[in-house]
């Protein structure tokens, strides 16, 4: 029994044909050698069709029969590089990815432009099973918008485009490829009602200690997972009201919040990440700064986009190969 190996030539006549590595560099005009034209179903019905005709004419001497079916033949011509140039010449200028939590859709925003003096009808960009139709008029510019949904953290690639059309009569299809390799970082999907952010206090021998209660009670709220068994508001189980916890107003006073996966409370790893994301969320939204700790990764107290970037996307990769 042989081995085979791929040659270099091989891989690379293989890249050229179908795009498999994102190797493309934005941005990206399309030109000749990346299109491919074929006739579609209705094309091949067309051909079938004025094959019968001929036959017909033939058959019967139709010497109108031979004109019709000979115009019609010069225009299925004609239609093949009507569709041809309807890819050829646009440019991907750029393509903007927004960072989303898990369950939502990653939004991929696809600048196309047209510097040509044709308009360019029903261009369809397609990822995998999700796709978006456009029109760049001439000497303009146009966004197409692929949407893709998100079921678990990580990092979602864009993969693969493929650019195609059928313009005008869709008796021929036209395609190429682009892949230049852009992909978003989904986040943890954050926890629903998660308990309040961890503070910490600094005792006298110099180790962190996770702070108790501190300033008025404002409120209760329901029980979570990995809250201290001295904040359970204990009157109102015994009443048989169910398991709640105290809130205070200053629940943060006079400590550092300090985010790792041991202040969490849980064992389990994806609801540990899902609470941290929580309040990262939460401590951004009330402008609180906070340390960050996970793995290698170690984070300053600090708040802001780049913070929050950095504390999520090590969420996001927590554990996951690259």
């Amino acid at each position: 029994m042989t081995s085979t190996t791929a040659t270099p030539e091989s891989v690379s006549f293989k890249q050229r044909l179908f795009r498999t590595r994102p190797e493309d560099e934005l941005p990206l005009r399309i030109e000749h050698q990346r299109i491919y034209i074929l006739p579609t179903r209705r094309g091949l019905a067309y051909l079938f069709s004025l094959l019968i005709m001929l036959i017909a004419s033939v058959n019967y001497a139709l010497n109108l029969g031979y004109a019709l079916c000979f115009l019609l033949t010069g225009l299925f011509a004609a239609s093949l590089l009507h569709t041809y140039k309807n890819v050829a010449g646009i440019s991907f200028k750029t393509i903007r990815v927004d960072n989303v939590f898990a369950g939502e859709l990653a939004a991929f925003e696809i600048n196309v432009e047209n510097d040509t003096g044709l308009d360019r009808t029903g261009i369809t960009l397609k990822s995998e099973q999700v796709s978006s139709v456009i029109d760049v008029n001439a000497q303009s510019t146009a966004t197409a918008t692929i949407r893709k949904p998100t079921t678990q953290r990580g990092i979602l690639s864009l993969g693969r485009i493929t650019v195609t059309s059928t313009y005008p009569l869709g008796l021929w299809r036209t395609w190429c490829y682009v892949h230049s390799g852009e992909s978003a970082t989904v986040y943890p999907a954050t926890e629903k009602s998660p308990p309040p952010l961890p503070s910490q206090a600094t005792a006298e021998n110099g180790e962190q200690q996770r702070k108790g209660t501190q300033g008025d009670i404002s409120g209760v709220r329901e029980y979570h997972t990995g809250d201290t068994i001295s904040s359970i508001a204990w009157k109102a189980a015994a009443r048989g009201q169910g398991l709640f916890v105290k809130t205070f107003e200053q629940e943060n006073a006079g400590g550092e919040t300090r985010l790792n996966l041991s202040v969490t409370g849980l064992t389990d790893v994806e609801q540990q990440l899902s609470r941290l994301a929580a309040w990262v969320v939460n401590a951004e939204k009330a402008h609180i700064a906070y340390a960050f700790d996970l793995n290698h990764i170690q984070l300053e107290p600090a708040c802001g986009f780049t913070h929050s970037h950095e504390a999520l996307t090590a969420l996001a990769t927590h554990g996951l190969k690259p």
